[in-house]
């Protein structure tokens, strides 16, 4: 296994000439941005093209990279810029597929039916949100960002962050009531 190596050593590794450096950011990330990619609304099988869209942007961007700013913080504004900008070429909003969060979150706990259950839930009410409050949500409780993180992320303001966290949340109980509420009423009409 090999050692944890600064990002800002592998950043100056690569443009040095050591494409080696580079690799290893990629190693390094690739899991989530493909991660974000898939929370933001992109179909399964684009993710990995949009994925490596993102690291070819980094390719060609490095070298205007601010070494003072933290590599993730630039990497996921350009993973969100590049989903959104996919999302738009669509014109359409596309389900979303739920995502392996953290270790600690293991799906292991439900059995496979109930785990389909949820998953379709989740992806009903968040491909019912709109992308700026998504986007935050999927950033906050996916990747575990702080807001000054999704701040900078997202070019706003820590104010900002926080307004469309709280909306959002606001939205996604109003649109889960609203759903739960629904599924109710369907199992109570055909029980009878």
């Amino acid at each position: 296994m090999e050692a944890k190596i600064e990002d800002s050593n592998l950043i100056d590794r690569f443009l040095s000439g050591d494409e080696e450096g580079f690799e290893m950011l990629v190693r390094k990330y690739q899991d989530r941005v493909i991660n974000i990619v898939h929370s933001l609304g992109s179909r399964i099988q684009n993710a990995d093209d949009i994925a490596q869209e993102v690291f070819i942007k980094v390719y060609k961007n490095l070298s205007f990279f601010n070494k003072k700013a933290k590599f993730s913080t630039w990497l996921y504004r350009i993973t969100v810029n590049t989903a959104y900008s996919y999302l738009k070429k669509e014109k359409r909003y596309i389900p979303l597929v739920y995502v392996k969060r953290q270790d600690n979150f293991k799906k292991a706990v439900l059995d496979k039916l109930e785990y389909q259950e949820k998953q379709k839930l989740i992806d009903e009410v968040l491909k019912r949100l709109p992308f700026k409050y998504r986007t935050v949500i999927v950033l906050k409780e996916t990747e575990g960002l702080s807001y000054t993180d999704i701040a900078k992320t997202l070019g706003c303001r820590v104010g900002t962050v926080e307004s469309r966290l709280f909306r959002a949340r606001r939205i996604l109980k109003n649109i889960l009531s609203s759903v739960l509420k629904e599924e109710y009423s369907l199992k109570e009409e055909y029980s009878l």
